[in-house]
């Protein structure tokens, strides 16, 4: 917010006005630290000692520090921000700056946000396209011989999910609320009606969020001071899940970060 400058003409930042919009009109949020997980080793001396110095993709699974995405996510704490959606901006969209669903997070003057940190909102919102399971896909193929942190009842899914809206399997078969649950471990818990082991289901729900900066934030400066970032975020599950077409369909069950608490 513009002021009177104490140097008598022009205007000047109030910071305080500023940083009171934010506090007043942002979002209580949860901001973590993202950087990559060790399994993503690139030490050119590596190979002289091992022969895992290739980069590793991000979605091959088998990292029990990442759990395949690659990044690891430190340090929750929460914030408060002005969360705004960039639907409208279709000049973004046409350049493939970004795409439909992103959106932008302006954080308080001298607050740090890195690209490829992690944001969870803290109201919960549905999945847009809802999420497609492989029924059993944590306890099948290869993927038995891991540590899913899911038993044969039980999927992963990409987010804490509060409720569910829809669910049918590729029979068209609907299923209710009566016939599984769901809980903050990122998991649907199947005990009635269910698809059979291998069949796929569509699911969609409302969750609480989490989105990554996919982009390094955009600083905002003048007279070099730090006005506060705009910080590009896009829904985690677009940017890590299923990346890598050569992994088969039952390997891709759609780890997440370890949950945290601030």
């Amino acid at each position: 917010m513009p002021k009177q400058s104490f140097f008598g003409t022009g205007v000047d930042w109030d910071f305080d006005t500023l940083s009171g919009l934010i506090t007043n009109r942002g979002e209580e949020l949860i901001h973590e630290i993202g950087m990559r997980c060790v399994c993503n080793l690139e030490d050119t001396f590596a190979g002289q000692i091992e022969q895992t110095h290739v980069p590793r993709k991000r979605n091959i699974f088998g990292c029990d520090i990442c759990t395949g995405d690659g990044y690891i996510f430190r340090n929750p704490k929460k914030i408060i921000a002005l969360i705004t959606s960039i639907n409208e901006r279709k000049d973004w969209l046409a350049e493939g700056w970004a795409i439909p669903g992103d959106c932008t997070m302006s954080v308080q003057p001298d607050y740090a946000i890195s690209g490829h940190d992690q944001v969870t909102f803290t109201r919960p919102q549905s999945i847009p396209d809802g999420q497609v399971i492989i029924r059993g896909a944590g306890t099948m193929s290869d993927n038995s011989a891991r540590d899913t942190k899911v038993v044969t009842d039980e999927d992963r899914l990409w987010y804490c999910a509060t409720d569910a809206i829809w669910c049918e399997d590729e029979d068209g078969i609907v299923y209710s609320n009566s016939d599984f649950s769901l809980n903050s471990s990122k998991v649907i818990k199947w005990f009635g009606n269910q698809p059979a082991i291998g069949k796929k289901y569509t699911i969609k729900y409302n969750a609480y969020l989490e989105w990554i900066a996919f982009n390094p934030p955009n600083e905002r400066r003048d007279r070099n001071r730090d006005l506060g970032a705009r910080v590009p975020l896009r829904k985690k599950h677009a940017v890590f899940v299923n990346r890598d077409p050569r992994i088969r369909a039952e390997d891709k069950v759609p780890f997440c970060s370890r949950i945290q608490s601030c």
